[in-house]
C-alpha cells in the first residue's frame, strides 16, 4: 500500500473513531464512512482535494474504496480461506497460518515495514469500538469473523487471529467428520433438551484448539426456542445469530466474567452458556446450577479427573459436594496423524456422587485410537435415574427415546440435512411432534 493510501485511512480511522461499533449493519458502517471522507474532503482546499476526489467519482469508485477500507491487507486472501483456522504475524517477519489439513505453513506473505502493521492494527480496533490500545489486547472482529489477540513485545506487535467459522458445524457435520457417532449425538441431545423436565448440566473439556467451542456451538441446537439462553465469553466466539431469544454478554476490563455470571441470574434464562470457565466463574456457575438454571460452558482439561481437579483447586476453588452438580463431562482430543488433524470426543462421563470427598464418574464412552472409533462402556443409570423420576418415564424407555432420536439424525444426515439452523429447526420439530419431523425428512428427500 502506498504512503499517500495509508495516510489517507490513518485519518479516517481518527475521523470514525467512537462512531462505529460491532452491532452496526454494513450499510450504517458504510454511511459513517462516506460521511467521514467527504467532511475530510471538504475540510482540504480545493486543490488538495482533488487528489483525493477519485475515490468518490462513482458508485464503483466508492464500492471499491470501502472495500479497500475495510479490508485487511496482505492477509484478507488468508481470512477468505475457509481452510485456515489461525493466522499468526510476528510483526514484519513471516506471516504463518494454522491449516485443518497441514497444520503449521509459513505463506510468504508478510506486512512491508511497521507503519502498514499498525494500520491494521488500529483498524481492527476501531472497527470493534476499541480505543485503548494496552499491550495486551483481545478484540473482536466484524461480522463475527474471528478475534484477534495482540501483545506488544520489544520485537514488535504479535498477532493471533483466531477465525470463526462463517457458517458453524451442525452436529451432522461432525458426525460426518467422525468427531462423535450418532449414538453419542443423541445422548448429548438428551442431556441437552432433558425430555422437557431435567436438562443436565454440561461441561465440554479439551486441550487449546481440541474442538470444546465447535461442539458447545453445535449443541445449541437442542435447546428449545422458548428458552431464553445467556451466553456469556471473554471475547465472543459462539455463533447464536440463527437463534431467537438469546442474550450475549462479553467480559472487558470493567466486568468480569464472575461479575456476567452472577448479573446474568437476574436476566431470567433458562441457559446460561459460559465461553470458557477458568476462575472464581466457577463458583458462580455451580450457584447457579444449584438453584436451578442449567448451565454449559467449557474448560481446559485433558481429562474429566484433571477437569474436576482444575475445579476443586485455585483459583476456582468449587466444593467436592457441589462438583456433583456437574451431570455430565465431555472430553474433546485434538490428533495430528502427520497427514493432518482431526478431532474427536474422547470421553462422555456422568458424575456419580461422592465417596470419601472423591468425585465419582461414571464413564458412558471412551474413544480407543487403534479403531478411531467410540466404543460403548456399561450404561450409566445416574442422569437415567434422575431423568426417570422426573418425567416418570422408565429406564427402558429413555432408552429408547434415544435410539429414536439416534435414528432421527442418522435420517438428518441421510437426507443432506447439515445447516445448524435446519438441523436446529428439525430437533425442534422432533420434541413437538415426532412423526411430523420425521415426515419433513422424507418430503424433503
Amino acid at each position: 500500500m502506498d504512503e499517500a493510501r495509508i495516510g489517507l485511512e490513518e485519518e479516517l480511522l481518527e475521523r470514525i473513531k467512537d462512531r462505529i461499533n460491532l452491532s452496526q449493519s454494513a450499510e450504517v458502517k458504510e454511511g459513517i464512512i462516506l460521511n467521514a471522507f467527504s467532511d475530510f474532503c471538504n475540510s482540504l482546499g480545493d486543490k488538495d482535494c482533488k487528489g483525493n476526489a477519485k475515490y468518490l467519482g462513482d458508485e464503483k469508485s466508492k464500492k471499491d474504496f470501502l472495500a479497500g477500507f475495510q479490508s485487511y491487507g496482505v492477509i484478507n486472501p488468508l481470512l477468505d480461506d475457509p481452510e485456515v483456522e489461525d493466522i499468526i504475524i510476528n510483526g514484519t517477519g513471516p506471516i504463518y497460518t494454522h491449516r485443518q489439513s497441514e497444520g503449521l505453513t509459513e505463506t510468504g506473505k508478510r506486512f512491508s515495514d511497521l507503519r502498514e502493521l499498525n494500520l491494521l492494527i488500529k483498524k481492527m480496533l476501531t472497527f470493534a469500538d476499541k480505543n485503548k490500545l494496552n499491550k495486551i489486547n483481545n478484540v473482536d472482529m466484524p461480522g463475527m469473523a474471528g478475534r484477534v489477540n495482540i501483545v506488544y513485545s520489544p520485537m514488535g506487535p504479535e498477532l493471533t487471529i483466531t477465525k470463526i467459522k462463517a457458517n458453524p458445524l451442525s452436529i451432522i457435520d461432525l458426525i460426518e467428520k467422525g468427531t462423535l457417532n450418532v449414538e453419542v449425538a443423541a445422548q448429548l441431545w438428551l442431556y441437552i433438551e432433558g425430555l422437557g423436565v431435567k436438562p443436565a448440566n454440561i461441561l465440554v473439556s479439551g486441550g487449546p484448539g481440541s474442538g470444546k467451542t465447535t461442539l458447545l456451538n453445535a449443541l445449541l441446537s437442542f435447546i428449545p426456542s422458548d428458552q431464553h439462553i445467556v451466553v456469556i465469553e471473554d471475547t465472543f466466539e459462539l455463533l447464536t445469530e440463527w437463534i431467537g431469544n438469546v442474550s450475549r454478554l462479553e467480559s472487558d476490563a470493567d466486568l468480569s466474567l464472575a461479575d456476567l455470571v452472577k448479573n446474568s441470574l437476574r436476566m431470567r434464562p433458562e441457559r446460561i452458556i459460559v465461553g470458557e470457565v477458568r476462575g472464581s466463574e466457577a463458583q458462580d456457575m455451580i450457584t447457579a446450577m444449584n438453584i436451578g438454571k442449567y448451565c454449559l460452558a467449557t474448560i481446559h482439561a485433558s481429562t474429566v479427573r484433571e477437569t474436576i481437579l482444575r475445579l476443586q483447586n485455585n483459583p476456582m476453588n468449587v466444593p467436592e459436594v457441589l462438583i456433583s452438580l456437574i451431570d455430565v463431562f465431555t472430553v474433546m482430543r485434538k490428533i495430528n496423524t502427520g497427514k493432518g488433524v482431526y478431532r474427536v470426543v474422547e470421553e462422555l462421563s456422568e458424575s456419580a456422587g461422592l465417596e470419601q470427598k472423591t468425585v465419582l464418574i461414571s464413564p458412558l464412552w471412551l474413544f480407543d485410537p487403534a479403531s478411531r472409533s467410540l466404543n460403548k462402556l456399561d450404561p450409566s443409570t445416574v442422569y437415567r435415574d434422575k431423568l426417570s423420576l422426573a418425567s416418570g418415564l422408565s429406564g427402558k424407555q429413555i432408552m429408547d427415546e434415544i435410539d429414536k432420536r439416534s435414528d432421527f439424525l442418522d435420517k438428518l444426515r441421510a437426507a443432506g440435512i447439515k445447516s445448524i439452523k435446519e438441523v436446529s429447526s428439525y430437533c425442534e420439530l422432533y420434541i413437538r411432534n415426532p412423526k411430523d419431523a420425521v415426515l419433513g425428512i422424507k418430503n424433503r428427500t
